[in-house]
């Protein structure tokens, strides 16, 4: 199955133009009611199940959600309170997310807006989407939870969390301490590596940022919106998928732009770019530069000599908050492996894990003779790799 979710599942934090710390937490939002309605005092325990999926037990926590359900708008629009901007929690290009009560839960609802060029999709494809992600099941991924399709109304219902996004704790006013910022990288690998291994079929998430990792309440990172995901084929001869390339650019693997050949190493990229966020703290792109072009020379000075504090966000490399050396130099090293190597020489998901989890020696993924990558003459080699 190879077309595109972008339908299905929209991208609510914004793209490129806007950003939306707003999303996924809001103290400020009054107390929801459970659903109820004063015509027809729906019952949502007792839905129409889609019977698409029955949950399974959380992979790495044992915890259960509710079964995957079909939805009507009436009922939706009431656990929203008629989608009033009380309970907005973001908006972006593709819709906006909204607080929601639905039996008792706390619930995010996702209300899509109408994408022209793809309006004529076929309706079957769409729902067999929607089945394959309802599967997804992991700690560190947010779970779908139901959907409604009804004529022009598409709108998901989402696991609520409630800590906002990686973004906004990276540049908010309290400080991301290191052992938070591991903990989340961590988590984050873990998930992209479910996706990406454990998944039947697999499915590339094409839409890794900081803005589309959440945070929990123990800080334990949970990747959403599946915005441009693709599902790979179930087949052992095709390892990637050519489509358009839709992500947000900075993320974005530059190696087939704009025609881009979408695999897992798409991913790894994109995961690599947030990798240099938190460690430097810096936001993905200024008025002056971005975050790989301002790391690269900066990464040779501390992996080749140990000098950190040109490269480490400041606010790490003070008194009153410090980082284990060790932990700096694994993350680094998973970082420029990531960003800095050509596609065919990224590592993986699960060689990721084994480095930040002091497993695997850095080394394996990116050693002295890597420094190269990070030339001028190495840049091109990465981002062109035919050439060579």
């Amino acid at each position: 199955m190879a077309s595109c979710l972008g339908c299905c599942f929209g991208n609510t934090s914004t793209d490129k133009h806007r950003s939306t710390d707003k999303i996924d937490g809001g103290s400020t939002l009054p107390a929801l009611q459970p659903v109820s309605s004063p015509h027809h005092a729906p019952v949502i325990g007792q839905t129409e199940s889609s019977s698409v999926v029955q949950d399974k037990e959380n992979q790495d926590g044992g915890s259960t959600l509710p079964a995957f359900q079909q939805y009507t708008y009436e009922q939706l629009a009431w656990a929203t309170g008629q989608f009033s901007n009380n309970f907005l929690l973001g908006e972006g290009a593709f819709g906006q997310v909204y607080k929601g009560n639905l039996d008792g839960k706390v619930v995010a609802i996702k209300k899509l807006k109408i994408i022209q060029d793809e309006q004529h999709e076929n309706l079957q494809t769409k729902l067999d989407e929607i089945e394959v992600i309802s599967h997804v099941t992991h700690l560190h991924i947010v779970k779908l939870l139901g959907y409604c399709n009804e004529e022009a109304n598409k709108l998901l219902v989402l696991e609520y969390v409630p800590n906002k996004s990686l973004k906004s704790h990276l540049h908010g006013k309290r400080l991301l301490e290191w052992k938070d910022r591991m903990n989340i990288a961590i988590g984050a690998a873990k998930g992209l590596q479910y996706l990406h291994e454990d998944c039947d079929p697999k499915i590339i998430h094409r839409d890794i940022k900081s803005d589309n990792i959440l945070i929990g309440n123990e800080f334990e990172a949970k990747i959403a919106d599946f915005s441009l995901a693709k599902i790979l084929p179930i087949t052992d001869d095709i390892t990637h998928i050519t489509t358009m390339l839709r992500g947000t650019n900075i993320y974005a693997d530059p190696e087939y732009d704009p025609l881009q050949r979408v695999s897992e190493k798409s991913d790894v990229y994109s995961y690599g770019v947030v990798l240099l966020e938190l460690i430097t703290g810096r936001k993905p792109q200024d008025a002056h530069s971005n975050i790989i072009e301002w790391a690269r020379l900066r990464i040779v000075s501390a992996l080749s000599g140990g000098i950190y504090h040109a490269l480490v966000d400041s606010k790490l490399d003070s008194k009153l908050a410090s980082y284990e050396t060790k932990e700096m130099e694994r993350m680094i090293s998973c970082a420029a492996a990531s960003v800095y190597k050509s596609s065919k020489l990224r590592p993986r998901m699960k060689d990721i894990i084994g480095v930040l989890n002091g497993t695997t020696p850095p080394e394996q993924i990116w050693n002295s003779e890597d420094n190269a990558f990070l030339s001028e003459k190495g840049k091109r080699r990465a981002a062109r790799p035919w050439l060579t």
